[in-house]
């Protein structure tokens, strides 16, 4: 059982947005288990609402993408005295919500076309007793591949055919833009055009809101922009109970919580990233709400704690 012993963050942070960063972190240890690749779904609730987390597969990511701002031996000796490699491996964690009748995924996965590591939601979400035609909700974080891919099918149809998707009208009018891809970097413009093409498929199941908005009962959207334009957080509450799902926000359980001003690469906005994360761990240590990351190690879920000026994420 979770339990927020505050004032709903929900409230704390869509109503009025992200300001200039408070305290800046310093370092603090982390509690952290190992990577999982293929890990059985965690369950657990949150009030009334049943959670089930179901791994996507992993993700190794080169420090050089993640911190290409950072001295790499900086970057190599903080993690190395956590007791992590310089190859960073990311979890990807995609939740799934009994609530109030329906059944909601917050993310469906990647691609193996994207990355072959990633791509299990799927066959791992249907041995888990659901099915496709029984979700009646979808909550896009944002739309980055591991994110959004996997609601399109080897067939090019909506994997989820039934159900409505909910992201943030910012997020959704970025990356339908036409000509979007062609003015992204090389390196982006493969990546640009699939997002676009599997955002037009399920087009017409899209419903765009405003951060802030309660899209479903218990179910909020939180603006946490910078990683990409349009992201949010999901913030679910039921009774006294809540929990913020991140999404990519805070997405190394070292690096982002004690060197959240550090450049992150992944950042289609840096500064304003660096910006999110530095008031987001401010609330969620004040708060006290727990907080599940889509790449935070298996299963994503743990609290932030704050001594003196230093943050740290402790696993559940």
């Amino acid at each position: 059982m979770i339990r927020s012993t505050l004032s709903p963050l929900s409230h704390t942070l869509s109503r009025r947005g992200f300001v200039a960063g408070l305290a800046a972190a310093a370092t603090a240890p982390v509690l952290s288990r190992p990577a999982l690749a293929q890990a059985a779904p965690h369950v657990f609730k949150v009030g009334e609402v049943e959670i089930t987390v179901i791994s996507d597969g992993t993700m190794s990511l080169p420090l050089s993408f993640v911190l290409p701002k950072t001295d790499a031996k900086t970057a190599g000796d903080l993690l190395a005295a956590r007791g992590q490699s310089p190859d960073l491996v990311a979890q990807v964690n995609v939740l799934v919500l009994k609530t109030a009748g329906k059944l909601v995924l917050v993310d469906t996965g990647g691609t193996k076309d994207f990355m072959p590591t990633i791509g299990g939601f799927a066959d791992r979400f249907e041995a888990a007793g659901f099915k496709p035609d029984d979700v009646t909700d979808v909550v896009l974080t944002h739309a980055h591949p591991d994110h959004l891919w996997g609601a399109i099918d080897a067939l090019d149809e909506p994997r989820f055919a039934k159900a409505r998707v909910h992201m943030s009208i910012v997020e959704r009018d970025f990356w339908i833009k036409d000509g979007l891809a062609e003015s992204m970097p090389d390196a982006l413009k493969g990546m640009t055009a699939g997002t676009y093409r599997r955002l037009k498929i399920i087009e017409s199941q899209i419903a765009a809101a405003k951060p802030g908005a309660e899209i479903l009962p218990g179910i909020s959207l939180v603006a946490t922009p910078g990683h990409t334009p349009g992201h949010c957080s999901v913030f679910i509450n039921s009774g006294s109970q809540s929990l913020l799902v991140g999404g990519d926000a805070l997405s190394s359980p070292i690096i982002s919580f004690e060197k959240p001003d550090w450049a992150w690469g992944a950042d289609y906005d840096a500064t304003q990233g660096a910006a999110t994360r530095k008031v987001l761990l401010d609330r969620l240590a004040a708060d006290r709400t727990p907080l599940l990351g889509y790449h935070l190690p298996w299963p994503g879920l743990g609290r932030v704690e704050r001594k003196d000026l230093a943050y740290r994420f402790v696993m559940a």
